[in-house]
């Protein structure tokens, strides 16, 4: 409406004009026709004008449109893990994110599609695809001890016009790392299975092939102990994997409770006795500081106790010493199972808590075991979110020191957390807040839930359960700044 307006306001000035030119008599047919396209000239300039305007106004508007697309896709290029290059049709590079400089090294990404199919294409197949005419090329590459994925795909305009070439790198170490742990797992159980399978098959056909009647009573009874002892050590395998499995799913049941550490060390040890007297081993047990209760589960620590003591029974020579010593260390109660047994190389020691590792990689059995007692024993320790680590030197002995949260500190984090409005997803603090919520109904503080305690409550609450003066300092501080950072 508004050009239709200007269009009318243009008639008008040319109709007053054309009024003088006839007043004033110059109405001649010449000067007639060049008023008629001085008008017309003057018309299509203007709307001209107007028509290009609204072109520059519109490609403004698209080129707007195309920069912010553009920009949001750099943003999100920028934040992907994924590694991402784009070449154009002539093989120059046009566009790249943080993730691919990262994956390929500080040395630069290749400006050309073949220097990066000659850099990084040739082991893997990669090059010799896209060479042969391929549009699709996928292949790994082992670059700064990391394991990258490469795909390669051509994009086409139509089936005769090439766009160009986009390349996804992903980082797959992690993947690849635990798919080789599975299948050595697999090949390792395998391998522990058929063991004891073989003794029993093997010693199960001699028996029949000769019979009990050709064979001494004393042979007889000696082949049926050790398919026995085969069958209990097929049996201890299970257990251990049953269990792991169980730990790995987080389908394990815990039992959790506050418990006196020290007499449930001091019950292990005098339950170890008896094997070390057999070797006519030392082994004594000795607190060297005031211990407060722990939140456990008691089988959990008993099984990792109990792991401990009897591989310092089994390493350590006739007439030597095995030291327990319980203590504390800030929040946290430490117990070292301290033996003089044969020590273990500075080689094996980041390993020894791997699934089957055996620092006698000879596949001698005269010690037993599964290879499984200290990784099993790290998973327990690692659930009640304490640490396990070892010392040990290559004839002289070994150390392993347990580290395990004091209840009252695994208490406190659990406010914490419930403080903080996070969910509580880890088991231990699970379980922390149904022993405050029993807590806190015997004490009538609550009828169902932590939640109807407000931040006094809860200081309150934790107050109750500490009888030790010691422990109370620091616990309005503690609840304050858990309020402080929900807020």
């Amino acid at each position: 409406m508004r050009f239709i307006g200007e269009y009318i306001s243009a008639l008008t000035n040319i109709t007053d004009i054309w009024s003088w030119i006839q007043n004033n008599q110059i109405a001649t047919a010449g000067i007639t026709a060049v008023f008629v396209v001085g008008a017309g000239c003057a018309i299509c300039s203007k709307l001209g004008r107007k028509t290009q305007k609204n072109k520059d106004e519109e490609i403004s508007s698209i080129i707007g449109q195309f920069i912010e697309e553009r920009n949001k896709s750099e943003i999100i290029l920028s934040d992907l893990d994924i590694g991402v290059l784009g070449y154009s049709s002539d093989g120059v590079l046009i566009n790249s994110n943080p993730a691919a400089k990262k994956m390929l090294g500080p040395d630069g990404l290749p400006d050309n599609l073949l220097d990066f199919l000659d850099k990084f294409g040739t082991d893997n197949g990669i090059q010799a695809s896209m060479l042969l005419g391929n549009d699709n090329a996928t292949g790994n590459l082992i670059h700064n001890d990391r394991v990258l994925r490469l795909r390669l795909k051509e994009s086409r305009f139509d089936e005769t016009r090439k766009a160009g070439t986009i390349i996804v790198i992903q980082d797959i170490s992690d993947q690849e790392r635990e798919e080789r742990q599975r299948k050595e797992f697999v090949a390792n159980v395998s391998h522990e299975l058929k063991t004891p399978l073989t003794t029993i098959k093997t010693y199960s056909e001699s028996l029949l092939d000769w019979g009990l009647e050709e064979k001494s009573p004393e042979s007889v009874r000696k082949d049926i102990w050790r398919i026995h002892d085969d069958a209990l050590r097929m049996g201890r395998l299970v257990e251990d994997l049953l269990l792991l499995s169980s730990i790995d799913s987080r389908g394990i049941r815990i039992r959790m409770e506050q418990l006196n550490v020290v007499s449930l060390i001091r019950n292990n040890v005098e339950r170890m006795q008896l094997q070390a007297q057999e070797k006519d081993i030392e082994l004594s047990c000795m607190t060297v500081s005031q211990i407060p209760v722990v939140f456990v589960d008691r089988t959990a620590v008993e099984r990792v106790i109990t792991n401990l003591l009897s591989n310092a029974i089994k390493y350590t020579e006739r007439s030597g010493k095995i030291k327990v010593y319980i203590g504390m260390l800030v929040d946290d109660i430490y117990v070292k199972v301290s033996d003089t047994g044969f020590g273990i190389e500075e080689d094996h020691l980041p390993h020894i808590f791997k699934r089957f590792y055996r620092v006698d990689m000879t596949g001698s059995r005269m010690y037993g075991g599964t290879g499984l007692g200290l990784s099993i024993a790290k998973e327990l320790v690692d659930l009640h979110h304490g640490k396990i680590q070892v010392q040990s030197v290559l004839g002289k002995g070994t150390e392993f020191t347990v580290m395990l949260p004091s209840a009252r500190k695994i208490f406190n984090d659990t406010v914490t957390e419930l403080l903080s409005g996070h969910s509580l997803q880890d088991i231990l603090y699970i379980k922390a807040a149904e022993e405050l919520t029993g807590i806190a109904m015997d004490n009538s503080m609550i009828e169902k839930s932590l939640q109807e305690l407000d931040e006094n409550g809860l200081s309150d609450l934790l107050k109750n359960i500490y009888s030790d003066e010691s422990e109370l300092d620091g616990v309005d501080d503690l609840i304050e700044e858990s309020a402080d950072v929900m807020v």
